[in-house]
């Protein structure tokens, strides 16, 4: 079964990360039905600096008639803040990729990087963040008034809005999970008003699972007190964007992080949730894991494999048990470079696979 896969491996960190995340996909067109075709579709700062845009237009022809995306991270230091960034925006503006979707887990083998106590932890952390990703605050309907005032508007309509809220009721469905978490600032902002009101229409249509509604500030309480709690959490653009960094720091490290940007049926973009860090980039030292899993996320969401992704999930947690990167460093076990840890998830993965 053939599928085109389109790289964008970015700044920084990103080519080190990508490049894991592309063994992986090679050992799986090895020893399953998948044939991979890679295309390369560069993006990000360094491109801008070579041809004056960050997105050329190319790029966006590659992937848009591609059947998935593995994206890295953009960013560089000696440009202003956003200037390289917005080509991610575009990319989920122009594909609309409304869903994403931001698994959050603590494995068991990696409990001793968790900076809360135990008593906090109950059954442990499992969170599925389901982010409307096509408007809210992140949008270009934005701009300065004058030189000491600048404007952004949040932007929440019935349509976004209602998608992505039925999509996380469905997916709460697919996971047998009991209860949606709905989080929004109703209190103080007419959009969130108009959300709460969307996600008390739509809960109507399942009653077979609970719900609750949280104001962003105390979710972000609770998310440190009772992580346990959460199972779906659906909330939008800007709030979802605080919290799943947030949480990412529950489970040891943001390199342990993955993401989807979904389009459901279309081509969608699967990237780690972490930056570029050019402070460490070219060290070697970068926690490739969050891209090996938004790997897992790519063969599930996009390529209907769930039984691969179970395997690759299984051959991270093996992997964490015999050595990590420095950020989930452990005084037992072996510190690993970027391309080790990827050398030894792959290992596992091609025993998995082989049986």
């Amino acid at each position: 079964m053939e599928k085109i896969i389109s790289i964008c491996k970015g700044d920084g960190i990103g080519p080190e990360v990508v490049d894991e995340g592309i063994k992986i996909l090679k050992l799986i067109s090895d020893y399953s039905e998948f044939e991979f075709i890679f295309k390369e579709a560069p993006a990000g700062g360094a491109v801008l600096k070579k041809y004056g845009i960050n997105l050329p237009e190319k790029s966006f022809e590659i992937i848009k008639n591609s059947d998935a995306l593995l994206f890295g991270a953009i960013g560089l230091p000696d440009l202003p803040p956003g200037v390289a960034e917005t080509a991610t925006f575009k990319i989920r503006q122009w594909l609309d990729l409304y869903v994403n979707l931001r698994p959050i887990k603590l494995y068991e083998i990696v409990k001793d990087r968790c900076p809360l106590k135990k008593e906090y932890l109950g059954e442990g952390i499992d969170i599925t963040f389901i982010r409307e990703n096509s408007e809210g605050l992140y949008t270009n309907f934005q701009g300065n008034l004058r030189d000491e005032i600048a404007q952004s508007i949040m932007i929440c309509t019935r349509k976004a809005t209602k998608r992505i809220i039925v999509y996380a009721f469905e997916h709460a469905k697919k996971k047998k999970h009991v209860k949606v978490t709905s989080v929004d600032k109703a209190n103080v902002m007419e959009a969130s008003r108009l959300w709460r009101k969307i996600f008390n229409e739509v809960k109507e249509k399942y009653p077979n699972i609970q719900t609750e509604e949280y104001y962003m500030d105390a979710f972000s309480l609770w998310l440190i007190k009772a992580p346990y709690k959460f199972q779906t959490v659906v909330t939008d653009n800007l709030y979802g964007d605080i919290v799943t960094d947030q949480a990412a720091m529950l489970i040891g490290s943001m390199g342990m992080a993955p993401s989807g940007n979904i389009n459901p049926g279309k081509v969608s973009m699967y990237e780690p949730i972490h930056g570029s860090a050019p402070d460490i980039a070219g060290k070697g030292i970068a926690n490739p894991i969050a891209t090996i899993l938004s790997v897992k996320l790519m063969i599930e969401e996009s390529f209907h494999a769930p039984d691969i992704g179970i395997e690759i999930e299984k051959s991270v947690e093996e992997a964490l048990g015999e050595g990590r990167t420095v950020d989930l460093e452990n005084p037992r076990l072996k510190t690993l470079s970027t391309k080790e840890m990827g050398d030894l998830v792959s290992e596992k993965l091609k025993l998995r696979l082989k049986k």
